[in-house]
């Protein structure tokens, strides 16, 4: 019986570790040979070295319930007086971040990241900024050892060549500023954020607006050509002068609005 009784504590104990591993460690797909996520987060970092294009992002491991800190707002203390701030655990006031919501994240002082650093209770928080896909900011706190890890998307100089992929891990005091583009599952297609598509409909892109010159260009020159073509013949002299004159005055305007087509490439 007792014999039993262990037996089934020990299932019991490997199920729970499993269920453990399992919560928010289905970040790891189970289907698959790859330690990759399961949705993989794309965007770019920029770290206090270089900025580059990453996949698969996670903070501390996670994409979602990722635990930060409300703010301490440290005030200048008198001689004597003794800094408040040092007893107040962060950890008592806590938010859970889904990066499926946030559009960037930075130091609050990106180019001096000491500077962003709070010890509290002898831990090391850095001060962050985050935005999310509402354009809504606020500031936290964050472990400064906390880690980034991503894989480094490098296409190679001209960015014309097959993705070469490098893991990194960075700690967050190292961070400038992450920006996540979008998401994609390994079975379903790419997921683009609302704000990413209003962008889009609101402003056209370089190449349609392109198009749409050329176009709206060629139909106006069109119909000038017709008018030209069309012009009343009582009088050959002039009709001929009046002719040349517009058709010479078409060339140059082609000319001027080839110049600017080739400005806007």
């Amino acid at each position: 019986m007792f014999k039993q009784m262990q037996k089934a504590t020990t299932f019991l104990s490997l199920l729970m570790l499993v269920t453990f591993l399992s919560w928010n460690g289905s970040l790891v797909d189970s289907t698959t040979s790859t330690k990759r996520p399961d949705v993989n987060f794309y965007g770019s970092i920029e770290d206090h070295y270089k900025t580059f294009a990453a996949e698969d992002i996670l903070i501390g491991g996670k994409y979602e319930v990722i635990p930060v800190y409300q703010s301490v707002n440290k005030k200048k203390k008198d001689d004597g007086e003794k800094d408040k701030s040092q007893e107040v655990d962060p950890k008592q006031n806590k938010a859970l971040l889904d990066l499926k919501e946030i559009k960037s994240i930075e130091l609050k002082h990106p180019e001096h990241p000491t500077a962003s650093q709070i010890t509290i209770n002898n831990r090391d928080y850095s001060e962050i900024v985050v935005i999310s896909i509402n354009n809504s900011k606020k500031h936290y706190l964050i472990e400064s050892s906390r880690k980034i890890t991503c894989r480094e998307v490098d296409k190679g100089p001209q960015g014309d060549h097959k993705a070469v992929h490098e893991e990194r891990e960075l700690n967050i005091i190292h961070l400038k500023k992450l920006v996540i583009k979008g998401y994609k599952s390994t079975r379903d297609e790419p997921v683009e954020k609302e704000y990413q598509k209003a962008a889009k409909q609101e402003r056209p892109s370089m190449s349609e607006q392109k198009a749409q010159v050329t176009k709206d260009t060629g139909e106006i020159l069109e119909k000038i050509e017709q008018g030209v073509q069309s012009l009343s013949q009582e009088n050959p002299t002039a009709f001929e002068k009046m002719k040349a004159s517009l058709l010479s005055m078409l060339k140059a305007l082609r000319e001027q609005l080839q110049k600017m087509l080739n400005m806007l490439q």
